[in-house]
């Protein structure tokens, strides 16, 4: 097996196996959601080599690498890619692992770091024919080969000050390379060296991690490396003296990976004639153990299978079979806990874990009897809670944090203040995975030919920056469905919407490797992403938002689906349940999100040609201080997380992948009945470096659609009321809450504020005063927001109704079509103006069609807000189903900071 991270490790691989007279053999391969070219190359072994693409890190590495294994049984694995190097090893020289070390395995305390020693070698034979190999190609190649110690970790190191250079320098002295799959490709084929796999690390030296990166770049350093990493890697392939062990029958599928070996073939000398490898540059030398001469003469019987998988991103998948599945919990059951283990999840996922969570129980370890509690915790909201500091106001302090992408992590590394930068692990496992999708009501996917048709990220961004009139032109012959509009979730709250803004930057630089800051800062990729963003009907905290909306859309009428939106960035698991009568798309508890019938119109998804990026669903566990016995069971669940039977019954319903990335045998939900098309093959993309990460949702808000924003805020006298057992005020308790408005607004958007009670209490005439006008939200404008909104004061009675038909008056006569118009209304009450105007009128006038739409989105604050319900809905919920908005609930009052971010996140 031969992993590599980056396109141009694939491409040098793909030019010496070409060069070496490998042929293509049949069809791609698949193994979940990734796929294999298959080539076949004559040597003293006829190999048959398989070049696909996994991922980049260690974990995704494991993952990929141990599915795979399981999958085709290769004789041999090679993993060949570039590397930073150190002491001796130098740009384009090639270091061949003697060690692999996982270095930044340990404890790090008020001390300092304490290594704990984890360490892998291959198999004897594998290096001495190695150590041949780097003899006969010291004319060859334009650097010195070394057999030396290889250091893995999780961290791209590009300063010569960096941490992780002092854990090497004290821990790993005789390191020659450093890099950062090596050690996830080491776990997974040691699992398997009870099979007799053979097995190598090769990386070709690009840089010195000293911070001159982009200098090397431009002398073509990375390509000299990869191109002699790959050289050495075939060559010895060629030259590997390697008998098949003896393995059980395989099914049809694996049997058809072996070649027959052709009697009286002449085996072929190990330099093949047309070598793409550069001229000599100087001798080359070789460091390490003893060597011997090859026997390049013996021929075999058997013919071996190799797997060649290069990586850019993936989640493995294949059935393992029985021999390989995970064990159930280990820890005994225990009766009434004594502490409780904390997981803060993704919403899409929380409730699956909590029934898991059920069925697992309460366990015991060393006397101690511990409960697993799952709180629900948005991705990009707890991301910012851990980074800061986690605070009161933020729940219960997690002890493992489950968001729905591993970007996360990266972020909250990179994020993190001083004294929470050590809270993140550098790695975690997933749970269970889901690939992003474009989704489409079926009527309008079935226009653009789904599902015989696919289409990219970039044709998709060409319809979002000509969506005029968009069903109404060419052959589409829909004009009554009008404009293109795109739903998509903000990415600094959504992983959803995070991954298809590093989508949209794929598709605007035409790449599918690795994203870097200047392309994020070239303006031509800027305004491509600008203008995709154009489109957006608004945005979201989480795809619940979009799920719940079409579904009440679709309740209503069954072509208002088309109406509200064109195309959401969805995970296919979410598609699948959203069909199944997952209203929200996800197993829920929120009162609108219970399972009921299918919808009318359901969604389809389209899975984009040009690379499909993946939510994995990190179980990582915090460095919190967690006590032996909590750390024991939060390992046990994991594994218990793993088990078949644990995700057949609590993840496979709702539309999950495992957590290999293998879609369920029989699944129930990932069907083309249930929309979508698990057996697609994908091109997964690769989640850019940490920093590139933060640099994206740092430009982001330059490039989301502006907001046209009316603030609606009651200040009836009720408002007064104190939340019980805090002594502040509902008012009082609001302005606490002044960052989470007003903080993620920009010079972009135009803001205005209005508060409303009644019209004798304020002055007479009527029940509201604009107190700050709508206009750009800069310099002495958000000064003046701020002073008003700190100066509200609370008296009269709620005059709701008369006060929201004026605010949608007011936001139609300066209504923006290049931004997202916008009511955000709160209230503590209900309508206690018996003059106005009926609820019936009101939302007859919100619906008028004839009018621009103003999205009204409601908050329901304290205890006695909203509390006449009819019909199943409450007033506040009818009026935002009206909007096209949705109705947030912070009647528990002490949750107005986490529902006013979740509002927010909508602009």
């Amino acid at each position: 097996m031969i992993f590599t991270a980056l396109p141009v490790e694939y491409e040098k691989v793909e030019r010496h196996l070409k060069a070496a007279g490998a042929t293509r053999s049949g069809p791609d391969e698949l193994d979940g959601g990734t796929r294999a070219a298959v080539y076949e190359l004559s040597g003293r072994v006829p190999w048959r080599v398989y070049l696909a693409k996994t991922g980049t890190g260690n974990t995704t590495t494991a993952t990929a690498v141990s599915s795979w294994l399981a999958k085709v049984q290769p004789e041999a694995a090679f993993f060949v890619g570039i590397a930073a190097g150190r002491k001796d090893a130098v740009p384009r020289d090639v270091v061949i692992s003697e060690t692999v070390y996982e270095y930044q395995r340990g404890k790090q305390s008020e001390q300092g770091f304490h290594a704990r020693p984890r360490s892998w070698e291959p198999p004897g034979e594998v290096l001495s024919t190695a150590e041949q190999v780097a003899d006969e190609l010291t004319p060859l190649i334009t650097g010195s080969i070394h057999v030396k110690p290889i250091a893995s970790g999780d961290t791209v190191i590009d300063s010569p000050y960096a941490p992780e250079h002092r854990i090497i320098r004290t821990h790993y002295e005789d390191t020659a390379a450093i890099e950062t799959e090596g050690a996830g490709f080491a776990r997974a084929v040691q699992s398997r060296a009870s099979t007799g796999l053979k097995w190598l690390l090769i990386r070709g030296i690009s840089d010195l991690a000293d911070g001159d990166k982009k200098g090397l770049e431009a002398a073509d350093g990375q390509k000299d490396a990869a191109l002699n990493a790959a050289h050495v890697a075939v060559r010895i392939l060629l030259a590997l003296d390697i008998e098949p062990s003896a393995q059980p029958a395989r099914s049809t599928a694996t049997l058809s990976l072996r070649m027959p070996r052709k009697p009286g073939r002449p085996p072929v000398e190990p330099r093949a004639k047309g070598d793409p490898g550069p001229p000599p540059r100087r001798r080359p030398t070789v460091s390490g153990p003893g060597r011997r001469r090859l026997l390049w003469g013996v021929p075999l019987i058997a013919t071996a299978t190799i797997l060649a998988v290069v990586a850019a991103q993936s989640f493995g998948g294949g059935d393992s079979g029985d021999d390989d599945k995970p064990p159930a919990a280990s820890l005994p059951r225990c009766g009434k806990a004594d502490t409780e283990l904390h997981i803060a999840a993704s919403v899409d996922k929380s409730e699956s874990l909590r029934r898991a969570a059920e069925h697992y129980g309460h366990r015991s370890d060393g006397g101690t009897c511990v409960e697993v509690v799952i709180d629900d915790k948005n991705s990009g909201e707890a991301m910012r809670a851990l980074t800061r500091g986690w605070g009161e106001n933020d729940g219960p302090l997690p002890d493992v944090w489950s968001p729905a992408g591993g970007a996360w992590l990266s972020l909250a590394r990179t994020n993190a203040k001083d004294e929470t930068r050590g809270l993140f692990p550098e790695q975690a496992e997933p749970i269970v995975t889901s690939p992003l999708t474009i989704a489409m009501p079926r009527p309008m996917a079935e226009v653009l030919e789904w599902p015989e048709n696919r289409f990219s990220w970039s044709e998709l961004a060409g319809w979002s920056r000509n969506a005029k009139g968009f069903w109404g032109k060419k052959n589409r012959g829909k004009p009554d469905w009008g404009d293109f509009k795109l739903g998509k979730t903000n990415p600094e709250y959504s992983t959803s919407g995070l991954n298809a803004t590093i989508g949209a930057f794929y598709a605007a630089t035409g790449t599918s490797g690795e994203l870097s800051k200047g392309r994020l800062d070239d303006s031509g990729n800027r305004a491509f992403v600008k203008d995709i963003e154009q489109s957006a009907v608004h945005y979201g905290d989480t795809t619940l938002t979009f799920t719940a909306n079409l579904r009440r859309a679709d309740e209503q009428n069954k072509d208002k689906a088309m109406s509200y939106i064109s195309a959401v960035t969805l995970e296919e698991s979410t598609v699948a349940a959203y069909n199944a009568g997952y209203p929200c798309g996800a197993l829920s508890q929120e009162k609108v999100c219970e399972k009921t019938t299918k919808p009318e119109t359901p969604l389809v998804s389209f899975y984009p040609t040009d690379g499909i990026l993946f939510s994995d669903h990190p179980y990582i566990k915090l460095n919190n201080g967690m006590d032996e016995a909590k750390e024991a069971v939060a390992d046990d669940f994991l594994t218990y997380l793993h088990a078949p039977e644990t995700f057949a019954r609590d993840f496979a319903p709702f539309g999950f992948r495992t957590h290999e990335g293998a879609v369920p045998k029989n699944s129930p939900l990932l069907t083309e009945a249930n929309g979508v098309k698990p057996d697609t093959e994908l091109d997964p993309l690769s989640t850019p470096q940490d920093d590139v990460l933060k640099h994206l949702l740092d430009i982001w808000p330059a490039l989301r659609r502006p907001a046209n924003v009316l603030l609606v805020i009651d200040t009836s006298g009720s408002m007064n009321d104190e939340i019980t057992g805090t002594g502040d005020s509902k008012l009082q308790r609001l302005k606490q809450a002044e960052t989470e408005l007003l903080g993620e607004f920009t010079g972009s958007d135009k803001v205005g504020l209005w508060k409303f009670s009644d019209a004798e209490d304020l002055g007479g005439g009527a029940d509201y005063r604009e107190l700050v006008p709508l206009g750009p939200y800069h310099g002495a404008s958000s000064k003046l927001m701020s002073e008003n909104f700190r100066a509200l004061e609370a008296e009269g009675a709620t005059g709701l109704y008369d006060t929201l038909d004026a605010a949608t008056e007011a936001m139609r006569d300066k209504y923006d079509p290049r931004a997202i118009n916008a009511i955000v209304l709160l209230t503590d009450g209900r309508n206690e103006d018996r003059g106005s105007l009926t609820e019936e009128e009101l939302l007859r006038h919100i619906r008028d069609t004839s009018q621009p739409q103003v999205r009204v989105f409601t908050i329901a604050y304290g205890s006695k807000a909203d509390d006449r319900d009819k019909g199943g809905r409450s007033v506040l919920q009818r009026i935002a189903d009206a909007g096209g908005g949705k109705m947030y609930d912070a009647r528990n009052a002490e949750t107005i900071e986490k529902v006013i971010t979740s509002v927010i996140s909508n602009f």
